[in-house]
C-alpha cells in the first residue's frame, strides 16, 4: 500500500478504510470538469488490488439517506457523478466492494460491525449534518439489520476541524436549533463532534469511535474546499476484506 497516496485508518483488521490524498488527485468527476478522474481512479483500484469495476460511489447531495449495497449496485457511479448512488450513505455484506464517498472538508465516518459482517461509510458535509446525516443513517442499520450498536465501531476521517471552522451568528443559531450546542467553541464549530453527539443518541459509546485528528485545512496531504485551491475532491472508502 502507498501511504503517500491515501491514509489508511486502524478501524478494524477485517476491512479497510482510507481517505486518498492530493499526490493520488482528484477523484471527482463533478470538480475541475473531471480531468484525469478516471487514471487516478484506475490507480486507486490497482492500488488495492479489486477491479474498479467492483466499485460503488456516491451521487451525494447532502442528503441523511443511506442505501444497503448489493452485487448489483457494481460499478455505480465509476464512470459519472451522476450515475453513483442516489445517497450520502452506504452499507453492505459484500466483500471486495469499495464503498466510496467524496469530500474536502466535510466528515466522512466510516464503521464496522464485526459480528455480522457488515460495514459503511457517512459523508457528513454542514448542510448534511445538520439534518442528521449520521443519525438516521445508523438508525436505520440498526434498525433494519437488527445491529447490536454496541458491536458498532466507528472511525471519523479527515475534515475541517474546529480550529479551522469559524461560523456566524445565522450559522450559530442552525447549529444550536439541530440541537449541537456542545460542538460549538466560541466562534468555532466541530463539525465531527456535531455527528458523534449523533451517534451517542443511538447509544454508541465514546469508546466505540475514533478520530483521525487531520485537518483538511492545514494539512497539505488533502484538499480543502473552503480554500479552493488546488480544486479537487478527495475518495474516503471503505471495503470489507
Amino acid at each position: 500500500m502507498d501511504n503517500q497516496l491515501f491514509v489508511n485508518f486502524p478501524l478494524s483488521d477485517k476491512c479497510l478504510a482510507l481517505t486518498t490524498t492530493t499526490a493520488l488527485g482528484n477523484l471527482a468527476y463533478q470538480v475541475d470538469e473531471g480531468r484525469n478522474v478516471k487514471e487516478h481512479r484506475l490507480l486507486l483500484a490497482d492500488l488495492l488490488s479489486i477491479d474498479l469495476n467492483r466499485f460503488v460511489f456516491v451521487h451525494q447531495h447532502h442528503s441523511n439517506k443511506i442505501q444497503k449495497v448489493t452485487l448489483d449496485d457494481l460499478g455505480k457511479g465509476k464512470d459519472s457523478f451522476i450515475d453513483g448512488v442516489d445517497v450520502d450513505a452506504l452499507y453492505t455484506y459484500e466483500k471486495n466492494v469499495p464503498l466510496c464517498i467524496f469530500h474536502a472538508d466535510c466528515v466522512p465516518i466510516f464503521f464496522i460491525d464485526e459480528t455480522r459482517g457488515l460495514v459503511g461509510i457517512i459523508h457528513a458535509g454542514y448542510k448534511g449534518t445538520l439534518i442528521h446525516v449520521a443519525y438516521e443513517s445508523i438508525k436505520k442499520v440498526i434498525e433494519d439489520e437488527g445491529v447490536n450498536p454496541n458491536n458498532l465501531k466507528f472511525y471519523v476521517g479527515p475534515y475541517r476541524m474546529p480550529q479551522s471552522f469559524k461560523i456566524d451568528e445565522n450559522s450559530r443559531k442552525d447549529i444550536v436549533e439541530a440541537g449541537y450546542q456542545d460542538a460549538i467553541k466560541g466562534d468555532n464549530f466541530d463539525n465531527g463532534l456535531a455527528n458523534v453527539i449523533d451517534l451517542r443518541r443511538l447509544g454508541i459509546k465514546d469508546s466505540q469511535i475514533s478520530f483521525s485528528n487531520f485537518d483538511t485545512l492545514t494539512d497539505d496531504r488533502f484538499y480543502s474546499a473552503y480554500q479552493k485551491t488546488p480544486v479537487g475532491r478527495l475518495v474516503s472508502l471503505i471495503v470489507l476484506k
